[in-house]
């Protein structure tokens, strides 16, 4: 799969703008530099549609690609409650939202696996981040996007709205619309 087909396939609800970030893991092939590049051909293509691409981890067989929309990370990590846990990894008050990923990229590196802070990163909601950790990932009342310790009922709808977008999203990619067409600005 080339990487449009990708973004569609696992990137829809934030190219709706109906999520605020997504998570895509490559097995590269190439260099990281040649990585890099196509990273930054990706924004020049989209950064005008309030798209953002930025490598968070690479080793020599994957890159960890964060799909993401500034505009609805920012004011979430700043909420009181959410800046206030992620002052607990590192993260300071004040710091820009490329400073926070700045630092989230590091965390990756630090752990070597998924920080648990970066589902705030995605929209995770803070009560189901506590109770992944409060649980070490088990116990949850809803496994979907994400695991579910708070309001199940309201993420079940949200599972579900991300699954028609993503199925609409396939459908109107395989019969010929174009990526720029389907974003979402």
């Amino acid at each position: 799969m080339n990487i449009d087909t990708l973004l569609i396939h696992y990137c829809a609800p934030t190219l709706a703008r109906m999520k605020m970030g997504a998570l895509l893991c490559f097995h590269r092939r190439g260099t990281i530099e040649e990585f890099q590049e196509t990273v930054e051909k990706y924004n020049r293509r989209f950064n005008a549609k309030k798209l953002y691409f930025r490598i968070l981890f690479s080793c020599p067989q994957r890159t960890l690609l964060y799909v993401y929309r500034p505009s609805m990370v920012q004011p979430y990590i700043q909420q009181k409650s959410v800046s206030c846990f992620l002052r607990q990894y590192g993260y300071r008050s004040g710091m820009t939202l490329n400073d926070m990923l700045d630092r989230l990229q590091a965390r990756f590196n630090e752990t070597g696996c998924f920080p648990h802070e970066s589902g705030l990163f995605l929209g995770y909601p803070l009560e189901d981040v506590y109770g992944f950790i409060r649980h070490r990932g088990n116990d949850a009342k809803l496994c979907g996007e994400w695991k579910v310790y708070g309001d199940a009922e309201k993420a079940a709808r949200l599972f579900d709205a991300f699954a028609r977008c993503r199925n609409y999203y396939i459908n109107r990619f395989s019969v010929g619309i174009k990526l720029e067409e389907l974003i979402v600005a």
